[in-house]
């Protein structure tokens, strides 16, 4: 290849030889450095004989290497041409979008040997494409609820930088996070609606983004509409409501939460500390209506932590701390639950601290035994039965128990903030979700077709939001003004059992959508 000359007008000047063969090529381009934003350079080619004098009607022969600053190769389509009566060949090349460098090489198409080139460099100058996805279904957030933005920003290049802005009843927080180069990224952002915000449309969305190229893009921004009426708000694609607030009667200090399949019906494990209960007890609430009824299901000895059932609901279990799992079971004529008893010989200390436990098909019941640090396996229900350990005793402060579609056994850990999973055959522990989920108590799997689905879903104790895990980060599914302590899932609706806090006692919500 021999180098590239700048065309001089003398040059041009030349005749044309007749018969003489093709010595050279000059190629130029104007410009040689391209802005993305036109992507357009024009080449200009003469091909001359050994003299210098230039050569009409000359087939030549395009290509173009180009790659951008990735290393991404951007392939354009060679091409054919010829020159003209002045020797010259002229065309506009197109498609430099990327920021990145190339060449350009044009030759002799019967003698390829004979050939020049052009180099060229395209300078980035498209913005990003930003969007702030809306963080709620209805754009409404409550006073005293937190809410998470995410915003969607592509780039040909690579996205490098978003900044959030959230301004009027936020005073204006800003937030910023880098986005890693990423051509296509969802950046997530958390906020929290004070409790005194003004309400009406007070809250405006801002987002900024920086592709590697410093070129910038300001998303449309987003009117949030602060509503003292909303205790809970979801994500578009979900709808959610409050089915019963707690009373001094009833849900003043709940633990646990099931969906029975026998009766529909949802059953609390409640600590309420007065009668009926005497301290602790089961209790049934219709979903539909949010009645709680008056009549205890069974009254505790302790603390009542969880309630599982099997896969019928013919058998409801649940856990009494200290050392006791129980069991009810279905009687057709009452339409209750009834004939209570043990599935673990009390007296055994083992369980010592159970807290979630669930059914599996194959393993029998299984329970987190917090004083024992480890998943407690009971393969039968029985007064006398001796419980064995499933995992060793790695577990630390263990809360949560759920099993995924294919048998898999997850755990929530709260003074970790972690959800782990155990092998179901050496009872080995290994992380599925580290991040995200501060202390972690209540989970469930969720199945569907939503586009949470294929998910862990995990109550935050420590925090007001469920969120959907997949063992790669977490997504809100709810954000409430009360701390959620269980979730339960019956088809596409699932269930938020929350604590006493915010000033309120213990609370049931309904999400559907799943």
């Amino acid at each position: 290849m021999r180098p590239s000359r700048r065309l001089h007008a003398a040059t041009l000047a030349l005749g044309l030889a007749a018969c003489a063969s093709p010595d050279g090529v000059l190629v130029e381009l104007n410009p040689s450095v391209v802005s993305s934003l036109d992507g357009t350079t024009a080449l200009r080619a003469l091909v001359h004989a050994a003299d210098g004098t230039p050569l009409a009607d000359e087939a030549v022969a395009v290509s173009i290497d180009y790659v951008d600053r990735n290393g991404v190769v951007h392939e354009i389509a060679p091409f054919d041409g010829r020159t003209d009566r002045d020797g010259r060949f002229e065309t506009l090349i197109t498609g430099l979008q990327w920021d990145g460098s190339g060449t350009v090489v044009v030759a002799s198409r019967d003698t390829s040997a004979i050939n020049g080139a052009a180099s060229f460099a395209v300078l980035d100058r498209t913005p990003p494409v930003v969007e702030i996805l809306p963080p709620t279904t209805d754009l409404r957030v409550g006073p005293g609820l937190p809410f998470d933005v995410q915003v969607h920003v592509t780039d040909e290049i690579g996205v490098s930088r978003v900044v959030v802005e959230a301004s009027g009843s936020l005073d204006r927080q800003r937030s910023s996070l880098l986005a890693s180069g990423s051509a296509d990224a969802t950046v997530q952002f958390s906020f929290d609606v004070p409790q005194g915000a003004a309400v009406g449309p007070t809250i405006t969305l801002h987002a900024i983004a920086t592709d590697l190229s410093g070129n910038q893009a300001a998303a449309t921004a987003v009117v949030l509409t602060v509503d003292p009426s909303i205790v809970i708000v979801t994500p578009p694609g979900l709808t959610s409501g409050m089915i019963t607030d707690g009373t001094t009667s009833f849900l003043a200090d709940p633990r646990g939460l099931a969906v029975s399949p026998r009766d529909g019906q949802l059953y609390v494990a409640d600590n309420a500390g007065n009668a009926p209960c005497n301290g602790a007890c089961v209790r049934k609430v219709d979903p539909s209506t949010g009645s709680v009824d008056p009549v205890a299901v069974i009254t505790g000895q302790g603390t009542m932590e969880g309630v599982a059932f099997d896969a019928t609901g013919e058998n409801l279990y649940y856990t009494d701390r200290q050392r006791r799992i129980g069991r009810l079971t279905w009687n057709p004529l009452t339409q209750r639950y009834d004939a209570s008893g043990f599935c673990n010989d009390i007296g055994a200390d083992n369980p010592a601290d159970p807290y979630h436990l669930v059914v599996d098909p194959t393993l029998g019941l299984l329970t987190v035994d917090d004083n024992l640090q480890r998943v407690v396996r009971a393969a039968t229900c029985d007064a006398n039965a001796q419980p064995t350990a499933l995992t060793g005793d790695v577990l630390d402060q263990p809360r949560g128990i759920a099993l995924g579609p294919a048998g898999e056994i997850f755990v929530s850990e709260l003074n970790d903030d972690v959800i782990l999973r155990v092998d179901r055959t050496s009872g080995a522990v290994s992380r599925f979700e580290g991040s995200g989920v501060p202390e972690p108590w209540g989970i469930e799997w969720l199945g569907g077709t939503s586009p949470f689905a294929g998910s862990l879903l995990v109550a935050l104790s420590g925090d007001q939001r469920v969120v959907a895990t997949s063992g790669a980060g977490a997504r809100a599914v709810a954000y409430l003004r009360n701390e959620p302590i269980d979730i339960a899932v019956s088809g596409t609706t699932g269930y938020v059992l929350t604590r006493p806090s915010a000033n309120n006692r213990g609370r049931l919500f309904r999400i559907t959508g799943f």
